[in-house]
């Protein structure tokens, strides 16, 4: 498994070799902003493979192939390097959902994309719930984490009532709502029984599109009968 820090250039190779993590190590000097990306990056890694109880910033030196006093020189503790992560982790998705939604052409892409972005949220190992998942660090950073869901909540209701000019911002409120439990539910299927994730993602881009906001539709038709 290749990852890439900010600047795009692969920093480790790293693969499983029964329970441990291991390390090719690659020569590369960074800016002080590529090698902290690289920490996070790695910092990533590592909970996706080990768990989040797994990660020790002994193990983030050897695994990003520093040593520890340079890990230190850029995050003073554990507490410290996963809250820049969840911060960054939050931000990259407020964006990615932003990006995909900016580009939807109809009411079903965009519900698609809507479903798509909860199974991915859902998904075991997610790195971002799992710091999500620590109590401190939500407390820590509950303002962010607020204003996220607000702005991001907000935006896909703007662009749920362009798409479907009947729906009132009260049934986009509960197409949303709705349509997330849905997803959520799917998702968690998929980890439980290994079931196609696409055919999930479809049957729930249905069900939504059936269920939830076909009464919607015909708002505009009953209002002038």
């Amino acid at each position: 498994m290749v990852r890439m820090a900010a600047s795009g250039a692969p920093f480790w190779d790293a693969h499983r070799h029964g329970d441990r993590l291991m390390v090719q190590k690659k020569r590369t000097r960074l800016s002080k902003e590529g090698r902290r990306s690289q920490l996070l990056d790695t910092t990533a890694a590592i909970i996706e493979d080990m768990g989040f109880a797994g990660f020790t910033m002994e193990t983030l030196a050897k695994v990003a192939g520093v040593s520890n006093p340079l890990v230190y020189k850029y995050f003073d503790s554990r507490q410290e390097i996963f809250k820049e992560l969840l911060l960054r982790e939050l931000e990259d998705s407020r964006l990615k959902i932003r990006a995909k939604v900016a580009v939807t052409q109809t009411f079903e892409e965009l519900v698609r994309v809507f479903v798509e972005v909860n199974f991915e949220q859902s998904e075991s190992g997610n790195v971002r719930d799992v710091l999500l998942s620590q109590p401190d660090l939500r407390e820590a950073l509950s303002e962010t984490i607020r204003r996220n869901h607000k702005e991001t909540g907000r935006y896909l209701l703007d662009r749920v009532i362009e798409e479907n000019r009947t729906m009132t911002l009260e049934q986009a409120e509960h197409l949303l709502y709705m349509g997330s439990a849905a997803s959520i539910a799917a998702a968690e299927k998929v980890d439980r029984s290994g079931r196609s994730r696409q055919r999930l993602i479809d049957n729930t881009v249905s069900f939504i599109l059936g269920g939830f906001a076909a009464p919607y539709a015909d708002t505009d038709t009953d209002t002038n009968s």
